[in-house]
């Protein structure tokens, strides 16, 4: 959910603010992109929710409901707290609570804690589903907490509404209309409501007050004077709310993406989104690797709108999570949905331009890549803990005839806001049936104002949390230090050495300025030649086996000898050689490593360079890939291509077989 406003549009990924940091879909599955399986740890569920509070809360250490990342410790345990404060004796609720012990061996004594977004993430499975990016940079100097926030993730009750996820995906194939979309999601909505509170959860304990107050609890039972928080979208407002409640212990706070709690998300959001379009459209146009090849960006965007609306096209997406492939029918309203989430994610935002000609050429391969990724946000959200807290603390604040009209100046956005049942004038009916209780305060509707030492931060495309909004917060706090990245989406504290190396010094000395020199590097987004412009340079590896031979100049160096186009790893080149495995021992490893459920088929035979090479095809989940494998003095070398549907044939032909004809195997 990165950050997005819950729009029901394509039953897709909902628009949510904040899930997954909101720079990092989860990885394709491929080879040059690893990541750690994440499965429930076989640990016994805690027991009833509904048990008598005892006088205070408590903490107690229990198995990770999640597969452990290796090569980190990491310690769980569930956090027992009143469902509601001004009801002590009544009904407690358990936190899911996952602390990964720094990498030092002397590490600070203040842990940064996670606070994620949606609201309704599910933060600990979405930090371990990417812990590459989005857990070990932290490691390198503190230990982070990361909390299931209460009713979200592993922790009880968690309001998940399956209702609504499943009639989503039913409706992806069926082309209905957007007016039935619309039915379907109220209705499974109401569905979902239903059951929570026919199962007795007071859907007015969650929100954002509770929340905070249970931070200060969590804090105290695990016996830390003081910490930093760290929040991403959602997660900012949450921070802002605890710096406002309960700022004691807080020795730091870094925004990432702020989310003021005086912004009017439900009329802003429609305008903050066509801002970052346009400025899209702007950073194509004046780009001089963009500007050429994608000239009339936002003209071909609307042919594509009204050519997919006309005709939709129907592909299949995989969910990497679990394997599981759905079939979609996309209509122009869909395809616009899918690209507000692409707008978040720093390293998606220079593929934008080459997946709009791509759809007017009817080749949706790179998109569905996409799509299937952002599935993924729907099984890390709990839609019930989403509308509780915007109910009480967001929609009761918006104007209705501001809400309604708020997408009106916008075609390009009217329609899916129109017809969402949790945006728009939507939301607004909506949250008068949901039983969030009592309206906050109105407290819940004006700047925070504070002392702790706090570092904002924004990036220049971010369609959600604009950097209007990062300087509106830094401006109410006396020591805030304010950074817009230029180029960069939505969540951006890991989006590389500069914004870490800011957020490190920070952290260090959280009341001066952080040095931040290397802001002077940054420009617009990277955008990349269309997939039809490959030029290949040499490269040769330094550790033995060495080898030598040809590589895509601009693509991405990923390890040695693995080459990336983009950061996604979804076309991706690797020329490796193994000393001490046979051929077939390479290849049912590489079989392994990809999910193969076999090993590939043979289809041909190459000679070049005095080198015999077998070829072999295969599909991996939704990708194909191209491999070559040969053999030579106790020495097995192997490339591998992966690459889309569509470009396969492009690919093998200007960069696989150019690759094995230039391969050379170092003399010992």
């Amino acid at each position: 959910m990165r950050g997005k406003l819950v729009i029901w549009g394509l039953a897709l990924a909902a628009l949510t603010m904040g899930c997954s940091g909101g720079n990092d879909p989860t990885p394709t599955a491929t080879a040059t992109s690893p990541e750690p399986t994440v499965a429930q740890d076989p640990t016994p569920t805690p027991g009833s929710t509904s048990t008598p509070n005892p006088a205070a809360a408590n903490f107690e250490p229990a198995g990770c409901r999640f597969a452990r990342p290796s090569g980190v410790a990491v310690e769980c345990g569930y956090l027992t707290v009143p469902e509601e404060r001004s009801n002590p004796d009544g009904p407690t609720i358990q936190l899911h609570v996952a602390t990964f012990t720094s990498l030092l061996i002397e590490p600070a004594l203040d842990p940064v804690v996670y606070l994620g977004g949606g609201p309704g993430e599910n933060s600990i499975l979405a930090r371990v589903t990417t812990f590459r990016r989005q857990i070990s940079p932290w490691l390198q100097t503190h230990r982070l907490i990361v909390i299931d926030q209460r009713g979200t993730g592993f922790s009880l009750p968690a309001l998940n509404c399956p209702e609504a996820t499943e009639a989503r995906r039913d409706a992806l194939p069926r082309g209905i209309s957007p007016e039935e979309g619309l039915r379907i999601g109220t209705e499974s909505i109401q569905a979902c409501h239903d059951r929570l509170e026919h199962q007795g959860i007071n859907l007015a304990a969650f929100n954002s007050t509770e929340s905070a107050a249970d931070l200060t609890d969590l804090r105290q039972a695990l016996g830390y004077e003081e910490w930093n928080l760290y929040g991403v979208s959602y997660g900012t407002r949450l921070a802002l709310t605890a710096m406002r409640d309960t700022p004691e212990g807080l020795r730091s706070v870094i925004l990432d993406s702020a989310y003021p709690l005086e912004a009017d998300l439900y009329s802003e959001t429609p305008p903050n989104i066509n801002r970052a379009f346009n400025l899209l459209f702007s950073a194509c146009a004046t780009d001089p690797v963009c500007g050429s090849p994608y000239n009339g960006l936002e003209a071909t965007l609307s042919r594509v709108v009204e050519q997919l609306n006309e005709t939709p096209l129907l592909t299949t997406i995989r969910n990497p999570l679990d394997s599981h492939q759905f079939d979609i029918l996309v209509t122009g309203d869909i395809f616009v949905h899918f690209l507000i989430q692409t707008l978040y994610i720093s390293s998606v935002i220079p593929l934008i331009p080459e997946i709009i000609f791509d759809a007017e050429d009817g080749n949706l391969d790179l998109a569905a890549i996409l799509m299937g990724n952002f599935l993924v946000n729907e099984d890390l959200q709990s839609l019930g803990m989403h509308l509780s807290v915007q109910c009480n603390g967001e929609a009761a604040f918006t104007p209705k005839g501001a809400a309604a009209r708020a997408a009106d100046p916008f075609p390009l956005l009217k329609e899916i806001f129109d017809n969402s049942p949790t945006g728009g004038k939507n939301i607004l009916a909506l949250c008068q049936g949901w039983g969030s209780g009592k309206p906050g305060g109105p407290e819940e509707n004006a700047p925070v104002q504070s002392s702790i030492p706090t570092l904002v931060l924004a990036g220049e495309h971010d369609p959600i949390t604009p950097p209007a909004w990062g300087r509106q917060v830094a401006a109410a706090m006396e020591n805030s230090f304010f950074f817009e990245f230029p180029g960069l989406g939505h969540g951006v504290a890991l989006e590389g050495d500069c914004t870490l190396s800011i957020v490190r010094d920070f952290l260090s000395h959280p009341t001066r300025a952080p040095e931040s020199r290397c802001l002077a590097d940054f420009h617009g987004p990277r955008f990349l030649p269309r997939s039809t412009d490959v030029a290949l340079v040499p490269f040769e590896t330094a550790q033995a086996p060495a080898i030598s031979g040809i590589r895509p100049v601009d693509w991405m160096l990923i390890a040695p000898g693995s080459y990336s186009r983009t950061e996604l790893s979804v076309v991706g080149l690797i020329q490796q050689a193994v000393q001490g495995l046979g051929p077939d021992q390479v290849l049912e490893l590489l079989a392994s490593q990809l999910g193969l459920e076999s090993v590939p088929d043979l289809v041909s035979n190459i000679q070049a360079n005095g080198l015999n090479w077998d070829i072999y095809r295969a599909i991996t989940q939704v990708q194909p890939l191209d491999l070559a494998i040969t053999h030579q003095k106790g020495t097995t070398v192997f490339i591998l291509l992966t690459t889309t549907p569509y470009n396969q044939d492009l690919y093998y032909k200007s960069v696989f077989l150019p690759a094995i004809d230039a391969l050379v195997l170092a003399s010992e």
